[in-house]
């Protein structure tokens, strides 16, 4: 009899237990689907603001970068884009050391000079973000060299109108240009040593050949000489 009793007890405190799991389940259910959302959103608001605070202005604004640059150019004028980590502010570019012009920053955070006038010769670009009475350090400097001037190419060997005979059937073509040049020699690439002096073997065939020498410096700026020669066997 105290047995029966006792497992009649076990039995109801079981299904106690189970009928409070179930309501747990339910209740998690329901906190889910009518809860959720609204605690998503909460959240979502909280990640903003504390993005928020994170980009504000501050003691250490991070410097905007600069895009790359051609390290030498032909023109006067070129393009100069960036970005910013920050959302807000105004992007100061600067040319050789003075303030050259300020612009905003787009929704993506971009930053764009367009025109941006360069002296002859090397050229230092930085920039530095400004926001309300904050500024940044400056951007890694960027060096632009702007020339118009042609290229230096003088031929030494050979003279123009120059007869080869037998033996003489692979000249080297040489002469000098300004260090740091590309020279080709009829669309070949010839070898120019650290002071500017450059060489290339050519064969000849027989009768005239047209010898076309062109320098380029690195602005694009080209040089060109076209000599003729001529080989009998």
């Amino acid at each position: 009899m105290p047995e029966s009793r006792l497992a009649r007890r076990s039995l109801k405190q079981n299904r106690k237990q189970l009928y409070t799991s179930l309501a747990g389940i339910v209740g998690v259910i329901f906190f889910a689907f009518v809860l959720g959302p609204t605690l998503i959103g909460a959240l979502g608001d909280v990640i903003d603001k504390v993005t928020q605070e994170v980009i504000k202005p501050s003691d250490e604004i991070q410097p905007p970068s600069i895009d790359a640059l051609p390290v030498a150019t032909p023109s006067a004028r070129i393009k100069v884009t960036g970005k910013s980590d920050y959302p807000n502010g105004e992007v100061e570019l600067h040319v050789n050391g003075s303030l050259y012009d300020v612009k905003g920053l787009d929704d993506k955070h971009i930053f764009e000079f367009d025109d941006v006038l360069l002296n002859d010769g090397d050229n230092l670009i930085k920039a530095r973000l400004s926001i309300g009475d904050k500024k940044s350090d400056f951007s890694e400097e960027k060096r632009v060299s702007y020339t118009k001037k042609a290229p230096k190419l003088e031929l030494s060997f050979p003279q123009d109108r120059q007869s080869f005979t037998k033996a003489d059937q692979q000249i080297n073509v040489r002469g000098t240009t300004d260090p740091e040049n590309s020279v080709n020699v009829n669309g070949f690439v010839a070898i120019v040593d650290s002071v500017g002096n450059f060489a290339y073997n050519l064969n000849l065939h027989e009768g005239e050949n047209k010898i076309m020498i062109s320098a380029k410096n690195s602005a694009g700026n080209t040089t060109d000489k076209e000599i003729i020669v001529s080989y009998s066997p």
